[in-house]
């Protein structure tokens, strides 16, 4: 694949990061020409390097300028940033000046934990509803409280707060939130695993300073402790497919295909990702003969449907589309405001009715899933990116958290491409 791609990943990083995803006009005609590109160039590309060194230190530069979060103590961010700029440098000379004499990887393991455990210290209380019901969830859980009917403190005046994910997020994060009082520390844990498995999948196919240089990019992307701060699920969410990915790489079926649902137990929009599976050859074989794990994990989304059956479809699935079904609700989400088709749509036609604008962008998603679902020169995970990119351009909760979560796929997706292309000169014994 050649530069063009890693170039792509950058000017995408710049359409969603300076406006925090909310919809500019600039931005959105830069989505839609990346948009296009990749649906329409659909070839295979595994010669040439899309992540480069230089693309690597263009991204770290470029996320010094934007660290830390909403709510977090100014003093606190601004030696965030001059540490952030330290690490960057030090990667810099390291590379060119020194001949890569550090191995960096565990250095950036610690830096990354620092630097996010400064995030969370210097923003201990950020006024997001996310993280009030990150943080009380887990409490009433073990009260044996029904996280779809349970009351939790309101963020924003006049707005009440639900539970709006599905079950397996409040499992997945309620440890770390009982244990440190912060459910955020699940989303350092599960970044840190993913750069593990990204170590483990690439180690023998990519240069070990280039694997390495790609890893703290991946850890480091612009914004990444704006996701922490705010407790966006996207990260871990991310972290369960690799599981995925990497399990079903060393052929361990069973529990590659418990990761998959599990995968799919966070969020209910990730449901349309389901068909790419489906279609996927390798992945349907082995969903056939391991059809049961993979029910396991939509047992407790059952369960607490026939728990309390109007809640759960109220706060999970119905919330989605609370602009049709609940026109005169009081939202949160400024959805008028997201970086997507719907609200370039109102920009021409500001009076056209709800119901029709969601009908529009349904059959367009619609059409586009079909052809990505079709690709013969893609696999899994490029089919992924561009599905939940699509997801992000059409609908209407369309914001930096989503993009972000494009953003890792299609950063995963560079990497396979550039793993083909790369050849590793092999040791002639195990001694050298």
């Amino acid at each position: 694949m050649n530069g063009i791609y890693g170039l792509i990943l950058i000017l995408f990083f710049f359409a969603i990061t300076p406006n925090l995803g909310f919809f500019t006009l600039l931005s959105f005609l830069l989505l839609s020409l990346i948009f296009v590109f990749l649906i329409l160039n659909n070839e295979s590309h595994s010669s040439g390097k899309p992540l480069t060194i230089e693309i690597c230190f263009t991204l770290l530069f470029y996320a010094c300028f934007y660290y830390g979060g909403l709510y977090q103590n100014k003093v606190s961010i601004f030696i965030g940033i001059m540490l952030f700029f330290t690490f960057v440098a030090f990667l810099f000379f390291n590379h060119y000046a020194w001949k890569n004499r550090f191995n960096i990887f565990p250095i950036i393991l610690v830096f990354y934990l620092f630097l996010g455990m400064w995030t969370l210290w210097g923003s201990p209380k950020p006024i997001v509803d996310t993280f009030d019901v990150f943080s009380q969830v887990g409490q009433k859980f073990l009260a044996f409280q029904n996280p779809y009917t349970a009351v939790f403190t309101r963020t924003y005046t006049q707005i009440d707060n639900h539970f709006h994910y599905l079950p397996f997020s409040f499992l997945s994060t309620s440890p770390f939130s009982i244990l440190f009082h912060d459910p955020r520390y699940t989303i350092i844990f599960f970044n840190i695993l993913s750069v593990v498995l990204l170590k483990k999948l690439f180690k023998d196919k990519i240069e070990s300073h280039h694997l390495d240089m790609l890893l703290a990019t991946f850890l480091f992307l612009p914004r990444s402790f704006y996701m922490l701060e705010h407790m966006y699920l996207d990260p871990i969410i991310f972290s369960f497919f690799l599981l995925f990915y990497y399990c079903f790489q060393k052929r361990k079926y069973t529990l590659s295909i418990f990761l998959l649902a599990l995968f799919f137990s966070f969020k209910q929009n990730l449901l349309i990702l389901l068909p790419l599976f489906v279609f996927d050859k390798n992945v349907r074989v082995a969903l056939k003969r391991k059809f049961i794990f993979f029910l396991v994990p939509f047992s407790l989304i059952v369960f607490y449907f026939f728990l309390s059956p109007r809640p759960f479809l109220s706060n999970t699935f119905f919330s989605m589309f609370g602009a049709v079904f609940y026109p005169q609700a009081v939202r949160s989400t400024p959805t008028d405001m997201a970086l997507s088709i719907q609200v370039f749509i109102k920009q021409f036609a500001p009076h056209i009715k709800t119901v029709y604008l969601y009908g529009i962008s349904g059959l367009a998603l619609l059409a586009v899933s079909v052809r990505i679902i079709f690709l013969r020169s893609s696999n899994i995970v490029m089919k992924v990116f561009l599905m939940t990119f699509a997801m992000g351009y059409f609908m209407h909760l369309s914001f930096f958290n989503q993009y972000y979560f494009v953003a890792l796929f299609y950063f995963f997706a560079l990497m396979l491409e550039q793993s083909s292309s790369q050849k590793i000169p092999k040791p002639l014994s195990k001694t050298l």
